[in-house]
């Protein structure tokens, strides 16, 4: 229940519409309790001559047959036509607040996602978050109008259709209470079991969305192996597990609505047999019967959702409880009380504005040169081997270093700790002397331009892509990033240059033309802190040539942390950190390492031993 009410807390901000929602929703019930009484009317006292009530006006009694035939029908068309517009409005409104309440939460959903480490999203599946984001959410939007509206709506018509059945005959009523308990009963011991089976369909379906994701991200190395028909088994043997899941869930819903139904048939024919033995014996009129029997029909029908509540909460439950899980995931990286701020060395104040403090004065903001330092830095991704263990070493402000080592030695792992993307589990990543911990984790992060191995591109438009991590940047400066980084040649042939859209469902660009477009972003980003991550290692010969020159340029001034392959770039940073089974073997100049006969001086040796 606390997690069903937390949920509608979503919807709390539209708490005026709410209102207006449920008046336009009692009064839609109010009208459609007096809908069987002109029938009544015209039974008793049209066709039955059966003097007309105290509240009906006196006048009425003086009309003809035909005249009075005619008002009963206006009305009934009066009382139908406000109800209906009633419930059209409230209809409209509901569905409003409730895409109000689902747009809210998919902003958090989507919002927390951005924040999580990489460490979350490295044990997660895309697919799977991409589904609790996309349809689990729904559920939210379900939970207040198939949910909360639909006990409202029927509570208050079983309540106002019980207060006039009463009224009519206490017996008849009692009779067609019976029935109520029973259904509760049904409704307690179904809806927990129902909540599991709806818990592991969606599990299942949520499966089949991480198959088609992965499917397509992989298509490049499903089709170069041919093993199509070994992808499409395993989605076969997905989909028919989800189906399954989905079955024995309906299953007992079907299971749950038969019973249900059995009921509800055995109460109508109870009540419409002894509701005509008290006509018979005159305890009831014709027309009082004919009303009874309009609300008895319409009272099973608010019984009918009640029972189907138990349904609607298990399945909404099951889903709500998924998006909670991302929600209450928490935030491994994450600025301390009191962090300090940070800004790029020589930047003036007002460049770098800090919030006001009713409290004591802040520090002031950490200039950042870029002299790093790792102090028996250690971090595992599991309880397993440690991938960086005892790294201590530090760089100089301006300082180019070349992070080299075998495969799966932690070097990417080890470039990740400096925009804190992870936090290290022992020792500290130092920032002029500073722990990064100790600083806003956005402040941080201006400071350090990123170029990955695989460059990514946004579908949106080239002076877009350039300008993301400065969204403000003029025209001219993008234009002079684009330059810098030797985009601006093909740029310039692009139908649109800098307006030309690129990515999904845009202009294609080779892996060349993206780099120097990540290029040009780091370039207009300016930062003082520099982090590559073998961004030649995708390319062409030709293509390496013309990034090589840009990236070179963007390591000018800068303290950069790359981690490299290619002797050529190798021998042109200042220093060269050797990583080995997740610690420091080598650290020093090109020519220090190559003096010492380590790892480095073996892999000269054996490149130059390739034939040209």
């Amino acid at each position: 229940m606390k997690t069903l009410l937390r949920a509608l807390s979503y919807f709390r901000p539209d708490s005026g519409r709410i209102g207006v929602v449920f008046g336009l929703l009692l009064v839609s019930v109010g009208l459609n309790v007096l809908k069987p009484w002109p029938f009544a009317l015209l039974v008793d006292n049209v066709l039955g001559k059966k003097p007309y009530p105290a509240w009906a006006p006196e006048t009425v009694q003086h009309w003809d047959a035909l005249t009075q035939i005619t008002a009963i029908a206006l009305v009934l068309l009066a009382v139908s036509f406000v109800q209906a517009l009633c419930a059209a409005v409230q209809t409209y409104v509901s569905t409003d607040v409730g895409l109000r309440g689902l747009r809210r939460v998919r902003n958090d959903v989507f919002g927390w996602l951005q924040r999580l480490s990489l460490h979350f999203h490295r044990g997660t599946s895309a697919g799977d978050m991409i589904f609790r984001a996309g349809n689990d959410t729904t559920s939210f939007q379900a939970l207040f109008q198939q949910g909360l509206l639909t006990f409202v709506s029927a509570v208050c018509t079983l309540l106002f259709m019980l207060i006039v059945m009463f009224r009519l005959n206490v017996r008849l009523t009692l009779l067609a209470l019976i029935s109520a308990p029973v259904l509760l009963i049904l409704i307690k011991v179904l809806s927990r079991e129902m909540r599991s089976r709806g818990l592991e369909a969606q599990q299942a379906e949520s499966k089949v969305y991480s198959l088609i994701h992965q499917g397509i991200s992989a298509l490049q190395l499903v089709q170069s192996n041919t093993r199509e028909q070994h992808e499409q088994r395993r989605f076969i043997v997905q989909t028919e597990k989800a189906r399954r899941f989905k079955m024995s869930q309906h299953g007992l819903e079907i299971i749950y609505w038969f019973v249900i139904s059995l009921i509800l048939a055995a109460s109508t024919v109870a009540v419409t047999w002894f509701g005509a033995r008290e006509v018979l014996a005159a305890k009831l009129s014709l027309g009082e019967l004919l009303v009874f029997i309009a609300y008895l029909g319409q009272m099973f029908e608010p019984l009918n959702q009640l029972s189907q509540l138990g349904t609607t909460l298990s399945s909404a439950g099951a889903s709500i409880h998924r998006v909670f899980e991302i929600l209450d995931t928490p935030d491994e990286v994450k600025d301390r009380a009191n962090a300090l701020a940070v800004r790029k060395a020589g930047q003036s104040t007002a460049a770098s504005p800090r919030k006001k403090s009713a409290g004591p004065a802040e520090a002031p903001p950490l200039e950042a040169h870029g002299n790093l330092m790792f102090e028996d830095v250690s971090f595992n991704y599991s309880d397993a081997k440690p991938a960086l263990r005892g790294i201590h070493f530090q760089v100089v402000a301006g300082e180019s270093i070349a992070v080299i080592g075998p495969s799966g030695a932690g070097k990417t792992t080890l470039l990740n700790l400096l925009p804190r993307f992870y936090d290290p589990h022992g020792g500290a990543v130092l920032l002029e002397g500073v722990d990064l911990r100790q600083l806003r984790v956005k402040d941080l992060r201006a400071q350090i331009a990123l170029v990955l191995q695989e460059p990514i591109i946004l579908p949106a438009t080239i002076a877009e892509n350039i300008s993301y991590g400065r969204p403000d940047a003029r025209k001219s400066e993008i234009e002079a990033a684009a330059r810098a980084a030797n985009a601006e040649e093909f740029i310039c042939r692009l139908p649109r240059h800098y307006k030309t859209r690129v990515g999904e469902a845009g202009v294609r660009l080779s892996v060349g033309e993206m780099q120097r477009l990540s290029l040009a972003r780091a370039f207009l980003k300016n930062a003082p802190l520099l982090l590559m991550d073998e961004p030649t290692s995708a390319l062409d010969v030709e293509s390496e040539t013309q990034v090589a020159a840009s990236f070179f340029e963007l390591m000018r001034g800068r303290t950069t942390l790359m981690v490299a392959h290619r002797l050529s770039t190798i021998r042109r940073v200042n220093k060269i950190l050797v990583i080995e089974e997740g610690q420091v073997s080598e650290f020093g100049t090109p020519e220090e390492l190559l003096a010492r006969g380590g790892y480095y001086a073996r892999v000269i040796a054996s490149q130059t031993e390739l034939p040209a």
